[in-house]
């Protein structure tokens, strides 16, 4: 498809170029003419309309380099060989035909226009799409987004389902008018007719494909008595299959809670629903084989098993048949009462016992009563009030002796001290014939100051004088 429009749109450039070529000449040589001075843009501007028009659908080989994706979601790189390079813009609406990745060091094969980017005075190529060369742009995509897929764990085998043994009812997702369909049915049919099958019609192949697989998936997780799901096509190139290798199809098998089957292609065709799915069967023949068992060998099985039991059942019903004759011809069928005579003997020892352990059991409980109740005439109020009063006397006495002899004690300390202070008594002094000479209530220690005519006052041991000194006299 990408060839048949490259030579469309090489066919069109070759009846548009000579044209283009033409004009441009005329309006160069009448610009020229007219000597017209240009503006940085505006000149910019005829450029790039120049550029334009002679290259408005171009084919580019080269290698990547630099690729960058802005915030935006457009792509920037730079498209090279050996001797040059080319500045190139893929704009994120652009973005979404491609089936790869691109990377730097890709050798690819571009569509797109030559135009110039005013504000550096650059042109570049607007990339309409991408083909890798060498390695298919398909079968890139594949390895991208089943690397993926892959570091994800949507392929870990700890995730997958197991089938039933005996489903009841199949779910199919494919196209109602295929081969695959046919397939189906008839290999399920012919092993097991009791098992009905639910179609759930989806387109396979083109646009939208994918979108139509996964919602189908989905469809049929809402139904309860569904017990597997088939998924899958007939045979066809890569780019047939590839409704099976989109991510929202894997992303679909993935989240199903039935277990998914899938049988896409031939047996030499793997994509990656095969590696997301619960189980991958080389065709859609194959995938109705391994989901659902041969109705007769079941039945086969079943009656084998059957008689089998049977046989054991009887082995062991003429097993018990023999035991209960051996118990049979045992002497207490036929003399039912010694059937009772251990029991009756066992009752009269239980019994004796019961009597022993009831009368061990009431003595001891006399016991623990009249420990409590001496226990509790110990603790009568009114021995304990006897008790206190005998107490009360004791202390009493105690008291009383202990306070008489602190008195005795203070009293003669009392009598101590002052028989001390009656010894340094100034006035003890004056009772033996001493006397205080004072004057204006200073005592008088020698005759220093003290003039004849003055009055001084002389303290006895009793009373005392007001005296006028006569005479002083001097100490030899």
């Amino acid at each position: 498809m990408i060839r048949k429009k490259q030579n469309r749109l090489s066919k069109s450039q070759k009846q548009l170029r000579p044209e283009k070529t033409a004009e441009t000449s005329n309006l160069l040589a009448a610009k020229s003419a007219q000597s017209q001075v240009y503006s940085v843009s505006g000149l910019t501007r005829d450029i790039r309309a120049i550029m334009e028009a002679a290259f408005d659908s171009v084919w580019v080989e080269g290698e990547i380099s630099n690729f960058r994706t802005a915030a935006s979601g457009h792509s920037y790189f730079v498209l090279k060989d050996d001797k040059a390079q080319i500045r190139c813009v893929l704009f994120k609406g652009y973005r979404a035909g491609i089936k790869f990745q691109p990377e730097d060091g890709d050798q690819v094969l571009m569509f797109g226009r030559i135009t110039v980017y005013d504000a550096r005075g650059e042109y570049q190529i607007i990339t309409e799409s991408l083909e890798p060369r060498g390695l298919g742009a398909l079968q890139k995509a594949f390895e991208q987004l089943k690397a993926k897929l892959e570091k994800e764990g949507l392929f870990d085998d700890a995730a997958k389902k197991p089938l039933p043994a005996f489903p009841w009812k199949i779910g199919v997702v494919t196209s109602s008018t295929g081969a695959a369909v046919r397939d189906i049915l008839n290999v399920i049919r012919r092993r097991n007719s009791k098992v009905s099958v639910l179609l759930r019609p989806a387109k396979v192949q083109g646009e939208g494909s994918a979108k139509d697989i996964a919602q189908g998936i989905r469809d049929l997780n809402t139904m309860k008595d569904v017990d597997v799901i088939i998924i899958g096509r007939g045979g066809g190139s890569l780019e047939d299959l590839w409704a099976f290798n989109e991510e929202e199809v894997a992303r679909a098998i993935f989240a199903s809670r039935i277990p998914i089957v899938s049988a896409v292609g031939h047996e030499i065709d793997f994509t990656i629903a095969d590696f997301v799915a619960d189980l991958r069967a080389p065709t859609p023949s194959v995938a109705a084989e391994l989901t659902v068992p041969v109705l007769n060998e079941i039945l086969k099985d079943i009656r084998s098993l059957t008689g089998e039991l049977i046989e054991a059942l009887c082995q062991q019903v003429e097993a018990y048949r023999e035991f209960l004759k051996r118990l049979m011809d045992r002497r207490f069928f036929h003399q039912p009462k010694e059937i009772f005579s251990p029991h009756v003997q066992r009752l009269d020892d239980l019994y004796a016992r019961l009597v022993r352990g009831l009368e061990q059991r009431l003595g001891s409980h006399q016991q623990r009563l009249q420990d409590k109740i001496h226990r509790l005439f110990q603790a009568s109020p009114g021995k304990y009030i006897q008790h206190m009063k005998e107490n009360r006397v004791m202390l009493e006495k105690r008291m009383l002796h202990i306070i008489q002899a602190q008195l005795r004690f203070n009293k003669e300390r009392f009598e101590g001290i002052l028989k001390n202070m009656n010894a340094i008594n100034p006035l003890a002094i004056l009772e033996r014939g001493y006397s205080i000479c004072s004057k204006n209530e200073k005592s008088l220690k020698n005759t220093e100051g003290i003039d004849p005519g003055d009055k001084v006052q002389v303290r006895l041991s009793r009373g005392g004088l007001d005296c006028t000194v006569k005479k002083i006299i001097e100490e030899n």
